[in-house]
């Protein structure tokens, strides 16, 4: 978990590294046990068991990275989604008068802030912020409890209840995403069938042995780089490579721009 905190750069040469360092030791200790003369008696059964091996795991690794691809995507279009309702009940608060308007668009202003400085932070660690929940609620009561019977704009009033429905859905989704990781049991399973498919690529017998060692390490790259991509993706709000809080950023400046000439 610790390569979700570091920057790609430094994950990928820690990863490229740990290749290196598996291919040596399991050549080693194949190699050990058994000699090349033996090697390239099994040669051709190992190649044909690789093959469909190899195959079998490639199909169950693209299908968890898919899975996990379209969840990253909707996680963060959950994201986009929350600030555009938020954009959208800051503007629909310039309707009411200002005994209703500044109190919905502060609100709303807070609970942006919230969620860049604590809720994000807390995120990271999958976790939810009290903080940001207070704000939350804070704009929820500001809405629901205006005094219906005096407004001025009751479509507008209508438009914004749907909105926050709406704003709420997206972020109760959005620590859906957050919590909702892959089993335990597919991660046993797709390590194992990696060692495995590792184990197989150091079982050949061939003579030139410094391009078959380049090949072995260049398999075990990419082999453990699919698992760093599943981790990533795993974990949409946590380490380096997580969802940004950019788009909650961009609407606040907006916010407080608005805020600044209207007042």
């Amino acid at each position: 978990m610790f390569l979700l905190d570091l920057p790609l750069w430094a994950a990928l040469i820690i990863i490229l590294v740990l290749s290196v360092v598996l291919s040596y030791l399991g050549l080693k200790f194949i190699h050990k046990f058994y000699k090349y003369e033996q090697l390239t008696e099994i040669h051709q059964l190992s190649s044909y068991i690789f093959n469909a091996y190899g195959l079998l795991y490639a199909v169950i690794i693209a299908f968890v990275i898919y899975i996990n691809w379209n969840e990253y995507n909707e996680a963060q279009r959950k994201v986009y989604v929350e600030t555009n309702q938020l954009s959208n009940i800051f503007h629909n608060a310039q309707g009411f008068d200002d005994s209703l308007k500044f109190p919905i668009m502060n609100a709303v202003v807070q609970y942006t802030e919230s969620i860049i400085t604590d809720d994000f932070m807390a995120m990271k660690s999958r976790n939810r912020s009290q903080k940001t929940r207070y704000a939350y609620d804070k704009l929820w009561g500001t809405v629901i409890g205006a005094d219906t019977k005096n407004l001025k704009n009751n479509f507008a009033y209508d438009v914004t209840v749907n909105e926050l429905n709406t704003l709420s859905e997206a972020r109760r989704l959005r620590y859906l995403y957050m919590e909702n990781t892959i089993p335990a049991v597919i991660w046993v399973i797709i390590v194992i069938g990696c060692f495995i498919t590792l184990a197989f690529s150091y079982s050949f017998g061939i003579k030139r042995r410094y391009p078959y060692i380049l090949f072995v390490i260049s398999f075990t790259y990419i082999n453990v780089l699919m698992l760093y991509l599943i981790l990533v993706l795993d974990y949409p709000f946590s380490g380096c490579n997580s969802i940004s809080s950019e788009p909650y950023s961009i609407v606040l400046n907006h916010f407080r721009e608005v805020l600044s000439i209207i007042k």
